[in-house]
């Protein structure tokens, strides 16, 4: 009798697992809004046997890149359609309009597009139905701007004020977003995500062995690009002395992840 439960248990935990996994899907991870054009748009697929219905909003986030609580109609931005029947392997077009104010003009605006999938009412008895929500990001880059958003990772600014201290600090001088991921110091990694607004300071803390931090030498990161791929970067550390990271991969024969 336990086996059977036990197995009963992972049937179950199997088939959540496959609903919660949704047949909505979105065409892209983030989207950039070129601000040379009046609109930004983003497919919804339905890779699903049966229709789909969604629903979709923006909201402007909060600090830290968490979701905020301001809707649509206090953002200068228009989302159509909110609500929608995607047919079976059927695609669905979501159109994003900018009013052309009521945003900086000298650097990246952040907003987050949410998906919402509601799940078909069943009236079987005991049917688990799941509502499955997507955000992505949403970049508003102003016309003009200084500067190749493609450079953003490398123009950042790193620093460790002494080969004492705990905290490693970065300084984005650009207008650009940027999104790192896995950052690591010796190839001990020290943050998963860390998203850089504009022209923003921001701190990691590095490994501590004992009562004092890992002597840094090599400092590399994963940044996302306009299209949702990672570039790596990767440069030996600079006691005391600002630096920037190139593109460069580590060592792949390294265990510190040398560049």
């Amino acid at each position: 009798m336990p086996m059977k439960r036990v197995c009963v248990a992972g049937i179950l935990l199997a088939m959540v697992s496959s609903m919660a996994q949704g047949a909505v899907s979105l065409s892209g991870t983030r989207l950039i809004f070129d601000g040379r054009y009046h609109e930004a748009t983003i497919e919804v697929s339905n890779r699903g046997d049966s229709q789909a219905l969604i629903q979709a909003w923006l909201e402007a986030p909060r600090g830290d890149d968490q979701p905020g609580d301001a809707r649509a109609p206090d953002l200068p931005f228009a989302l159509t359609p909110h609500l929608a029947r995607v047919p079976a392997q059927g695609k669905q077009t979501l159109r994003l309009l900018y009013e052309g104010i009521g945003l900086p003009q000298d650097r990246e605006s952040m907003l987050h597009l949410f998906v919402l999938e509601i799940p078909r009412r069943s009236l079987a008895p005991q049917q688990l139905s799941i509502a499955i929500r997507q955000r992505i990001n949403v970049f508003y880059r102003p016309k003009g701007l200084v500067g190749d958003p493609a450079n953003a990772p490398q123009s950042l600014i790193w620093q460790r004020a002494s080969t004492n201290d705990a905290t490693l600090s970065v300084h984005n001088p650009t207008p650009y977003h940027v999104s790192l991921q896995a950052l690591r110091i010796n190839g001990i990694e020290i943050a998963d995500y860390r998203l850089l607004p504009p022209f923003s300071d921001a701190s990691v803390r590095l490994p501590v062995l004992g009562k004092e931090a890992v002597s840094a030498e090599t400092l590399t990161f994963k940044a996302m690009t306009d299209y949702g791929g990672q570039r790596d970067y990767c440069a030996p550390f600079q006691a005391g002395q600002p630096f920037t990271v190139p593109l460069g991969q580590p060592d792949s024969h390294s265990l510190t992840g040398k560049c």
